[in-house]
C-alpha cells in the first residue's frame, strides 16, 4: 500500500479542452451572492457543478449552465477540473469521480458529435481511477474504483460497445474480490448480509446523486432502507436525494428519521440546517447548525463548513455582526474564498447601517 503523498502517483488524465470565456463577477460581493444562491434545473434538480464546494468548479459550472446555447467544451473542461481534484492526500474522492464522469457524459449529450471523445475520456479516467486505487491499496480506494466501474457500465455511451462493457464488468468483479479481502470489509462478512448489502446500495446511490441523478439514487436509498431501516446513512442520503428532487418537506422528515437513530450526529444536524437555510427558515436553520457545532469533533475543514453555514443563517436574519464573527471563525479553521467573501459582505452591511444611523442622528 502506498503511504506517500500524491506526487508518487500518476496525475489524472486530461482531455485538454478549454471552456468558453466567462463574464462572471469575481469580486467578493459577487462571490457572496453566488454562494448564497442555489442553482436548480427546471425540474428542481440540484446542479452538482454550480453548487460545488470548490470555488473553481462552482464558477465554471455556473458559467456553463448560463451559456446559450450550451457548449460541450465547458463540460469537458469541468470534467478535467474534477478529475484533477479526485486525488488528494493519497485518497480518492468519490464525489469528484462521480462529477468527472457526469461532466464528460454531459458534453456528449450536448453535442452528439462529441460522443467518441467523451467515451474515450470516460474510459481513460476510469482506468486511471482503477490503477490509482490498486496502487493505494486501501479499502476506501478500492471501493471508489469499484463504484466507478459499476457506473461506467450503465452509461448510454457504452450501449453499443459490448466488449468495453464486458471489460469493465470483469474489472469490477476483480475489484470486489479484492475489496472482500480488505480489513475494512465488515470483518469478512459476506455480501449477502443485509447490512452490508444496504451499505453497498448507499454507496452506489451516492455515486448517482453526485452525477445529478437524484431519482435513480433515491430508488437505491429506498432499497437500502428495506434491508436496514436503522441505517442513519441511508436516511441521510435519502434526504439529500429528496432535496435535489425538490421534495423539501419529505427531505426534512428523512433528516429527522436519521436523527432519531443518531441524535448526536453533527453532520446530519448541519445538513438539515443547510436545507432550512435554503428554504429561508433561518431561525430553525440556526438552531440546527448550532447543534452541529456543539457536537462536532471533526477536523478543521468540517468545522469551517459548520461555521460558514452559521454565518449564512445569521446573514439572512440580518444579524450581520454575529454573522461576521461566525465567518471569521470559519476562515480561521480553513481559509476559503467563501468565508472571506462573507466577511466582506457583512462588513459592507454594517457600514451601510452605520452610515444610515449617522444620517438620521
Amino acid at each position: 500500500m502506498i503511504a506517500q503523498d500524491d506526487t508518487y502517483l500518476p496525475p489524472a488524465p486530461q482531455i485538454g479542452r478549454t471552456a468558453g470565456a466567462s463574464t462572471a463577477d469575481d469580486d467578493q460581493a459577487g462571490l457572496w451572492s453566488q454562494i448564497m444562491a442555489v442553482f436548480r434545473d427546471i425540474g428542481g434538480t440540484f446542479d452538482p457543478f454550480a453548487n460545488d464546494a470548490n470555488p473553481e468548479v462552482r464558477a465554471l459550472g455556473r458559467a456553463a449552465r448560463q451559456r446559450r446555447p450550451p457548449h460541450s467544451n465547458d463540460y469537458f473542461a469541468l470534467g478535467d477540473l474534477c478529475a484533477r481534484l479526485t486525488l488528494h492526500n493519497a485518497q480518492l474522492n468519490e464525489a469528484y469521480i462521480a462529477k468527472t464522469m457526469a461532466a464528460y457524459t454531459q458534453a456528449a449529450e450536448i453535442d452528439r458529435n462529441e460522443r467518441r471523445p467523451a467515451r474515450v475520456a470516460l474510459q481513460t479516467f476510469a482506468q486511471w481511477v482503477v490503477d490509482t486505487a490498486r496502487a493505494l491499496g486501501s479499502y476506501e480506494a478500492i471501493k471508489a474504483a469499484t463504484l466507478a466501474c459499476e457506473r461506467i457500465q450503465q452509461l448510454d455511451l457504452l450501449a453499443n460497445k459490448p466488449e468495453d462493457r464486458a471489460r469493465w464488468f470483469e474489472t469490477a468483479q476483480r475489484l470486489r474480490e479484492q475489496l472482500n479481502r480488505q480489513p475494512g470489509a465488515e470483518n469478512g462478512q459476506a455480501h449477502s448480509e443485509p447490512k452490508l448489502e444496504s451499505q453497498m446500495l448507499c454507496d452506489r446511490g451516492q455515486m448517482l446523486l453526485r452525477q445529478g441523478q437524484p431519482k435513480e439514487a433515491f430508488d437505491l436509498f429506498e432499497r437500502a432502507l428495506q434491508l436496514d431501516a436503522r441505517s442513519h446513512a441511508a436516511w441521510l442520503w435519502r434526504a439529500m436525494a429528496l432535496t435535489d428532487m425538490g421534495r423539501f418537506n419529505d427531505a426534512l422528515a428523512s433528516y429527522d428519521r436519521a436523527l432519531e437513530i443518531e441524535p448526536d450526529n453533527a453532520r446530519v444536524w448541519n445538513s438539515k440546517g443547510a436545507l432550512l437555510t435554503e428554504l429561508g427558515r433561518a431561525e430553525a436553520a440556526l438552531e440546527c447548525v448550532n447543534r452541529a457545532i456543539e457536537l462536532s469533533n471533526s477536523d478543521a475543514k468540517v468545522k469551517a463548513i459548520f461555521w460558514l453555514n452559521r454565518g449564512k443563517a445569521l446573514f439572512i436574519l440580518k444579524r450581520y455582526r454575529e454573522a461576521r464573527e461566525a465567518l471569521v471563525r470559519s476562515y480561521q479553521y480553513d481559509p476559503s474564498p467563501e468565508s472571506a467573501a462573507g466577511v466582506a459582505a457583512c462588513r459592507e452591511q454594517l457600514e451601510v447601517a452605520t452610515s444610515s444611523s449617522s444620517v438620521h442622528a
